[in-house]
């Protein structure tokens, strides 16, 4: 295949993923605590990776797209929302939640209670507080700067707040879900404070990311008129080539 073709074939494929990840981004717009995947690309010869098939005097090595994918962990819009379970994280830190499959770790903090009080996130994975789970009964509940949670006056808990070291590495378990991507990474407590009666939203700017789905497109385009011209050039070689 000649090396042209392998550039455009390979900017194809990676304008699809790119296209996925914006899309998905979109559709979780609304999804709080959401946060948004971002994607580079660098352009790297074939023979880095993998011998020619070929001696490199005879053809030049094919360029290839090689695609990082990364979750952006900037804070979204915070909102004020008055429901009383709705906490937002001022500062660099996550929730920590019991799943099926072990500790996980977000920043969507839309929680709500179950039917024995059980503090849960939307999910209904429990919120852990510093000493296990977190019940809630009463009437008026107060969560302070700190996390710690009054029901009706007397103590019920405090939220336990982590944080990792930076960079993060974390792998993102679901939309807004996330756990060390390293299973002996140990987190630490949070310095960041805690807002009742406000909520964090997804970091996704709509407007961007429109953006960034019309130049995915044109830039598919693009590589897809790069691709049939070599087709028609190899194919009218050819058939130039039967009549001689």
């Amino acid at each position: 295949m000649n090396s042209g073709m392998y550039s455009a074939l390979s900017g194809n494929i990676a304008a699809m993923k790119r296209m996925d990840i914006i899309s998905n981004n979109l559709a979780n717009i609304n999804t709080p605590g959401f946060k948004k995947d971002r994607m580079t690309f660098e352009g790297l010869l074939a023979s880095t990776t993998a011998p020619p098939a070929v001696p490199p005097s005879k053809t030049a090595d094919p360029v290839l797209q090689k695609e990082n994918v990364y979750i952006d962990y900037s804070a979204g819009p915070v909102s004020q929302t008055g429901n009383t379970l709705d906490v937002a994280i001022d500062g660099d830190g996550f929730f920590t939640v019991s799943t099926p499959n072990g500790t996980a770790y977000t920043r969507q903090g839309n929680f709500r209670l179950t039917a024995d009080g059980t503090l849960v996130t939307t999910d209904g994975f429990p919120v852990m507080g510093q000493g296990g789970e977190i019940h809630i009964k009463g009437g008026k509940v107060d969560i302070n700067a700190k996390g710690e949670i009054t029901v009706d006056g007397a103590a019920a808990g405090v939220i336990n707040l982590v944080d990792f070291p930076k960079p993060y590495n974390l792998t993102k378990t679901a939309s807004a879900q996330f756990v060390p991507s390293d299973p002996q990474a140990t987190p630490q407590a949070s310095q960041a404070e805690l807002r009742q009666g406000h909520l964090e939203g997804a970091n996704v700017d709509p407007v961007g990311e429109m953006v960034q789905m019309i130049e995915t497109n044109r830039y598919f385009d693009a590589c897809q008129r790069v691709i049939l011209s070599y087709d028609g050039m190899a194919s009218k070689a050819a058939n130039d080539l039967g009549r001689l």
